[in-house]
This record gives structure tokens, C-alpha cells and sequence, in this order.
């Protein structure tokens, strides 16, 4: 196994290799990308080696969306916390399973081997079906060599030597002004490997260069290949005042293109400017998932409000119910269970749904450290790594995800009559009677 720099990798390929992208299953409590799943890094590698190296490219993506869902099963594995209370949570396998990784494989050996195979994670506590992936891929390709890049090869790189590839790729990879490679699905090998289907959105990233014009031209991919939904992937949605934003929804109504475009990450309602939103109601946006804003240890509702006028108060076109939602932090080391219930009614008031977003922290931190000695898999954010600084239960943590969930579908109705006498059951019957 070598530990090599991305410079010193792309070296290793020449132009007469076939390279085969491997995104590969997850297992978690909880995935939080089930519709919106698509393996950006992988694309846009394939750009990248593609027109600088010039070698042959397929993809198999083992967390393609089926029908709308990344496909689920039960693992019979669980979960248990070193909490005092030994809490326990079922782990779920999301993508592909391994027996039909295997078929697809071995058929399509006869037809087509790769001579260098690159897996990607994208968080660095993803890495259990590795353990099963890459012993399956040396069993049917024994010669080739195999890579590992991504999250867990960079942060994790010790930890990641379990897995026996040939090589990590010690750090992440600059794509510069490439873009995702959505044509790749329609190669022939990467076709019959995922059955025909195509992807049902398109991710689209922000380059380093022209990025309203480059934005553009990852939807004429997309459309090209019949896809009508996007998303752009991006943190900072509203970066330099909004101006990239709004000079690529001006861009789509020049060429009037109409596509649906989803917020699903990104949208920092405290840097938006007036008449964003209007902006991007004009422009094709469907839906608006709105990121936590908190002004000291208050929501801030200034900012909320301004969102809920232009988008509710002064609409251009009908919204659904649901597709104005509010995300929630929770998990954190400064959590209160009382603050949360307040902000949930809050967000509820105002957004009409809620999003409950937990938190891990972030790599190179102290508590990053502390918590992958334990284990690597326990930094996952559906177990709570921070609840003990918080003083929250994870079982109290669990509660607030079904009262959440009940509070979103059923807060007109009589559903929260059965509850327990457990304080979040009890703080949620009074807060109903409040007017928030």
C-alpha cells in the first residue's frame, strides 16, 4: 500500500487504462441523502482524467437512486454507545447490496475488466462496507490495482490501511474549473451496470473561475440527457452578496430554460439580500430549506420573517407544503432541550416544517480527536457524539426526532393525545397550547 499525493497518483495512470468510479454503500442509523444522492467527487474526477490523461472512464454507483430512494435494508447489526443508559441504534446498509454488486460484476467480466478501479468516501466515519467492498473486488480482479480517495483516506489515512488498496491519496483533490461529468451515466458500461437508469437530478458544483457561466453549462449537460432537477451543492449559497446566484438565474431567464431548481443546502438566510428569494422564485426554485440563524442563543426571527414575506406574503408562484422547511442544530455540546423546543414552534410557525440537523464535530478539533479514539464509526451525527457535554440523553435525542416528525405532519390535528409523561412529551403538550 502506497500513501501518495494526488500529483503523485495522477502520475500512476496513462491513457490506455480503463478506470472504473466506485461510489460506494453507507452504513448508518440514519441517511440523510436519500433522494439527493450523487457522487460529485467521482464526476468530476472523471473530467479530470479524462482530458488529462486521456483514459477510458466508467462509473458504478452503488448509491443511485431508485425511484426517488436510495434503496434501504436492515443490516441486524446494532449500534451500542458508551453512555451510562448503553444506548442502542439499529444500523442500516443504504445503496446497493453486495450480492448484486457481485452479479453485475462477473457478468461484465467477459466483456470489459478495468486495470484500475478508484473508490471515493465522502464523510471519514463512512468506511464499513469498505471492509466488504474491496475483498469482493480482489476476489474478481485480482490483478488490478484499486485506490482509495475522499474523507477517510484523507482524515483517516492510518485507520483507512485496514482496507489493503494500493494506494491512498493522502490529500483531497483540486478539480480547479472542471465539471461534473453527467454524461458519464450514459457510457456504455456505466449504463448496463446501473440497469439503464439515469440520474433524476443534477448536482451542480461552483468552479473556481466563471462559476454563473459554468453553472450554466452543467444544466445543459443535464437537460441534454433529459435530467430537470438540480440542486446546486454548495455551502454558501449567497456568497459574494448573492451576486452569483442571481447572475446565473438571470442567465436561465436569457435562454429561457425552465428547470427545477431545489434549495436544499446552502441557503444562509443571514447573508441574503431583498428580493433573493423572489429572484429565485422567478427562476425556478421549488423548494427552500432554510439553514439554522441564530442571533446569540435566540433565533433570529428578523431574518426569518424577511424570508417569510417574500416567499409566503408576496409568492410568484404556489409552494407546496413542505418545500419551505427550517433546519434545527441539534446535538451540540451547548444544547438545551428546552431552547430546542421553543425554536422547533418557532421554525414551525414560520416555515411550516422543520428539518432536525445534527451535528459532529469537525475534523482536526478536540473533540473530532477524542471521539475517533473511541471508534471511528461514533462520530456519525445520527448517534449523538456530543451528547454527553450536552447533558441530553440519546434517548431524549430520539424523542425530539419523532416529536419533530409529528409536529410536521400532524400539528393541526389530535395526534400528540397519546404521549408519555417523559419532559419532552410533556414540554411539547404545553408549547401546543402557546401561541409562539
Amino acid at each position: 500500500m502506497k500513501s501518495v499525493s494526488p500529483i503523485q497518483w495522477f502520475d500512476e495512470f496513462q491513457a490506455t487504462d480503463r478506470v472504473l468510479l466506485i461510489n460506494p454503500p453507507v452504513h448508518d442509523v440514519r441517511y440523510a441523502w436519500i433522494r439527493w444522492n450523487q457522487p460529485t467527487g467521482l464526476l468530476l474526477l472523471s473530467s479530470k482524467l479524462s482530458n488529462e490523461v486521456g483514459c477510458k472512464v466508467e462509473l458504478f454507483d452503488l448509491m443511485l437512486p431508485d425511484h426517488g430512494r436510495v434503496p434501504i435494508r436492515d443490516t441486524n447489526r446494532q449500534k451500542v454507545m458508551p453512555d451510562k443508559d448503553r444506548t442502542v441504534y439499529k444500523t442500516r446498509a443504504y445503496g446497493m447490496q453486495m450480492e448484486v454488486v457481485r452479479t453485475k460484476l462477473s457478468n461484465l467480466k467477459s466483456e470489459w475488466i478495468p486495470t484500475h478501479i478508484v473508490i471515493s468516501t465522502l464523510t471519514s466515519y463512512w468506511y464499513e462496507s469498505l471492509l466488504t467492498l474491496v475483498p469482493l473486488l480482489r476476489t474478481l480482479f485480482p490483478e488490478i490495482r484499486i485506490s482509495l480517495i475522499g474523507g477517510y483516506a484523507v482524515l483517516e489515512s492510518e485507520h483507512a490501511k485496514r482496507t489493503n488498496v494500493d494506494y491512498l491519496v493522502n490529500d483531497f483533490i483540486d478539480f480547479d474549473d472542471y465539471l461534473p461529468d453527467f454524461k458519464l451515466y450514459a457510457n456504455s458500461i456505466t449504463h448496463r451496470l446501473h440497469d439503464g437508469r439515469l440520474p433524476e437530478f443534477g448536482g451542480l458544483s461552483f468552479t473556481r473561475n466563471n462559476i454563473s457561466a459554468n453553472l450554466l453549462k452543467q444544466v445543459d449537460m443535464c437537460r441534454e440527457m433529459n435530467i430537470r432537477n438540480f440542486v446546486i451543492m454548495e455551502n454558501n449559497l449567497f456568497r459574494d452578496e448573492c451576486l452569483i446566484l442571481s447572475d446565473f438565474l438571470f442567465l436561465l431567464e436569457k435562454k429561457y430554460l425552465q428547470v427545477n431548481l431545489h434549495g436544499i443546502c446552502g441557503i444562509d438566510i443571514a447573508k441574503a439580500v431583498d428580493g433573493i428569494f423572489t429572484k429565485m422564485q422567478k427562476g425556478g426554485y421549488r423548494s427552500f430549506f432554510l439553514e439554522y440563524d441564530l442571533d446569540g442563543e435566540d433565533l433570529n426571527l428578523d431574518s426569518y420573517r424577511r424570508v417569510y414575506r417574500e416567499l409566503v406574503k408576496n409568492q410568484v408562484r404556489y409552494i407546496s407544503s413542505g418545500d419551505i422547511a427550517g433546519f434545527l442544530m441539534i446535538g451540540t455540546q451547548h444544547d438545551n432541550l428546552e431552547r430546542m423546543f421553543k425554536h422547533s414552534f418557532q421554525l414551525l410557525e414560520i416555515c411550516g416544517s422543520i428539518i432536525p440537523k445534527p451535528y459532529t464535530p469537525d475534523p482536526g478539533t478536540e473533540d473530532y480527536k477524542r471521539i475517533s479514539k473511541q471508534r471511528l464509526d461514533f462520530l456519525s451525527p445520527h448517534v449523538f457524539p456530543m451528547a454527553e457535554q450536552s447533558g441530553i440523553s440519546r434517548k431524549e435525542y430520539q424523542e425530539f426526532y419523532q416529536h419533530a416528525s409529528f409536529l410536521n405532519e400532524k400539528r393541526l390535528g389530535k395526534s400528540f393525545d397519546f404521549f408519555d409523561e417523559h419532559y419532552s412529551s410533556v414540554a411539547l403538550r404545553k408549547s401546543l397550547g402557546k401561541k409562539v
